[in-house]
This record gives structure tokens, sequence and C-alpha cells, in this order.
């Protein structure tokens, strides 16, 4: 018996021309969580998990995957994985769905280092779990997010093919803010598919997301 006979998650990979995506271990996670994310003046995330100690990020970084890992289930499933270029964590790009096998549907959130943002880094990161999502797993439709002033990441989700899904408003940092939701069809994913993505592992995790 190995890891692998009761995770078969752990060996799961995906590469880009840059970047290994794959799940994470304690290390990866604490690394980034400690460099920081993003400006202290913004907050793209829903949650300001952000607006902590650097020792506090690090513990909800690590706590947030364990309960992900813990609460696994085919009908409803997380996949948090980290991106790294040359043996290094910049990132983290997660892909997840609820009842997949009826729906098709997934959703996707990441979040990257940023001494590693406006390399393109982003796209590469999600254009592996969409690569995971629509070849590997047969989804029809792949849902983001960004509120209107994330710029970088409507970016990314305007080269990778998606188009506007409606908004959303929230309250970020006791502030209104409006969160503009995003689709992408199998279809359209087909039609923009800039960064060549390879896939291992896929096959020994496929009851894991409901498929078999």
């Amino acid at each position: 018996m190995t890891l692998l006979t009761h995770w078969p998650l752990a060996g799961l990979r995906l590469t880009t021309p840059r970047l290994e995506l794959r799940l994470p271990d304690p290390d990866d996670l604490a690394a980034l969580a400690a460099e920081g994310v993003h400006e202290p003046a913004v907050q793209p995330f829903t949650v300001a998990w952000t607006d902590v100690t650097p020792e506090q990020r690090a513990r909800s970084v690590l706590q947030y995957h364990w309960r992900r890992w813990g609460d696994w289930q085919p009908e409803n499933w997380e996949l948090n994985l980290v991106a790294l270029r040359d043996g290094t964590v910049v990132g983290t790009q997660g892909i997840g769905a609820r009842d997949f096998p009826v729906r098709r549907e997934v959703n996707t959130g990441s979040w990257l280092g940023r001494t590693y943002h406006g390399q393109g880094l982003g796209t590469e990161m999600r254009a592996a779990v969409l690569h995971l999502a629509f070849a590997g797993l047969g989804a029809q439709d792949a849902v983001s997010g960004a509120y209107a002033d994330n710029a970088a990441s409507l970016a990314v989700s305007r080269k990778l093919g998606y188009r506007e899904d409606g908004i959303e408003r929230h309250v970020v940092r006791a502030k209104p803010a409006v969160l503009r939701r995003l689709r992408l069809t199998a279809e359209q994913w087909q039609r923009h598919q800039p960064v060549p993505v390879r896939m291992e592992g896929l096959s020994d995790c496929l009851s894991w997301f409901g498929l078999v």
C-alpha cells in the first residue's frame, strides 16, 4: 500500500510550458502565504483572509486546504493545486464542482504570489485546470468571477475566451463591491487554447470526481 492507493489525487500532474501543478505539501503553502498575494490597498477576495499577520495568513491557508481534503466527496469536491516554476511555488489554482456528473459545470479560483504578477503565469495556471475540466473530465461549462477593479483576473478570463455572465453585489471591507461573473463553454474553450497542457495520473482519480 502507498499514498496513491488511498489518495490517488497525489499523483495528478498538470504541466504547461513553464509550470507544474500538483497537490501541495504544507511547506509549499506556508512559503507562498508568507510572501503575500496582493497590495494591501486592494482586496480581491470576498473573504479578507489576507488582512491578517503573515503568521495568521499562513495558518489559515493550511487549514483551508486541509478542510478541503477532509471534506472531499465525489458529489462535492474542490481540488486546490500549487503551481511551481523551476521547483518554486508561485501560486495556487483551484477547481471545484457540485454534482458534476449531472451538471457538468466547474468553478475556478486562484491566487498568485505578488512577486510573480504580470508574467502571464495566471493564464497558464487557469489554462491547466480548464484542460483538466474540459479535456479530462468532460465539462460543459466553467464559471469564474472577479471584482470589477481586478483588471488582471478579468484579462486572464478574456484571453481564455470567457464571456460575461451577470454580476453579484458583495460587501468587502465593509464597502459595496460588484463581482463580475464569467462563463466559458466547452465550445468557446476549444477556440481559445493559448497554452498547451499535459495531464498525468488522471485515470486513477476519475471515481473521485464522480465519473466511474
